[in-house]
């Protein structure tokens, strides 16, 4: 009996790891059509119902598509992009990121961010929901 749960839960983690990877491929598509602006291809992967809360305040995936084109994103990195999976149909990834570029003129906030992203599975396919955008301190002295 043991044996057979055994192999029950490395299964188990294995389509996790696998869900998870799908996942964090899909956030890092994100990040590609936002810098190229395509707001098709962004609808797809962040709902009319997302919301992300950045450094400059909190917006809805329409308010973000209306402004995109004010939006320019000249270069961004991504660190390792780790996740977990409370349940089946939620990952909650997070990560560091630095990006730079303007919106509406106005550089965006400068230094590294930490990223938390959470995906739902919606009518069989990963959506983004809620991203937060969290600057990391600088040491003074």
């Amino acid at each position: 009996m043991k044996a057979r749960s055994s192999k029950l839960n490395k299964r188990k983690l294995l389509l996790t790891r696998k869900t998870i990877n799908r996942v964090i491929r899909l956030e890092q598509r994100v990040w590609k059509v936002a810098a190229e602006r395509n707001a098709k291809l962004f609808s797809e992967l962040v709902p009319p119902d997302a919301i992300m809360i950045f450094q400059s305040g909190i917006i809805s995936q329409p308010e973000y598509l209306a402004t995109m084109q004010e939006r320019t994103i000249s270069k961004y990195e991504l660190g390792e992009i780790r996740g977990f999976m409370p349940n089946a149909t939620t990952v909650i990834l997070y990560y560091k990121a630095l990006r730079l570029g303007e919106q509406g003129g106005e550089p965006f906030p400068r230094g590294e961010v930490v990223e938390s992203t959470t995906w739902l599975k919606r009518a069989g396919r990963w959506v983004a929901m809620l991203n937060q955008e969290t600057p990391i301190a600088t040491q003074s002295g």
